[in-house]
């Protein structure tokens, strides 16, 4: 099988940041806290609620802030009244529109301010 030659350093192109989004939060996600309280909220709430109100059962593979964490702070990362119960398509067409409505401008987020403790 032959074997194409590495791509030049176009330096028109400019680089890429390594992430795109404004806040990272992998380090919440990836704390065995928000897996544990993940864990135990799909085992509550098995069916996706946008789904649920549609009357279609489908099975929640994600658990999602109602309020984003990236806008209102850690405070709201951990309460059980702002999560619910989604399935991957109605996740992704939620998130979606919240990134729109923020880049256009529909809905302005505000940043809570924490105390330093990321509670």
């Amino acid at each position: 099988m032959p074997i194409l030659p590495k791509s030049r350093k176009r330096p028109w192109i400019p680089e890429k940041p390594e992430h795109l989004r404004e806040v990272d939060n992998s380090s919440f996600y990836n704390s065995k806290r928000w897996r544990s309280l993940r864990n135990y909220f799909i085992q509550k709430n098995p069916l996706c609620n946008i789904c649920k109100r549609k009357g279609i059962t489908e099975g929640a593979q994600m658990v999602d802030h109602i309020k984003p964490i990236s806008k209102f702070g850690m405070g709201v990362a951990t309460d059980i009244k702002n999560l619910q119960s989604l399935c991957n398509k109605c996740h992704a067409k939620k998130s979606g529109q919240e990134g729109s409505e923020f880049r256009k401008g529909i809905k302005d987020y505000k940043r809570k301010k924490t105390d330093g403790r990321g509670v």
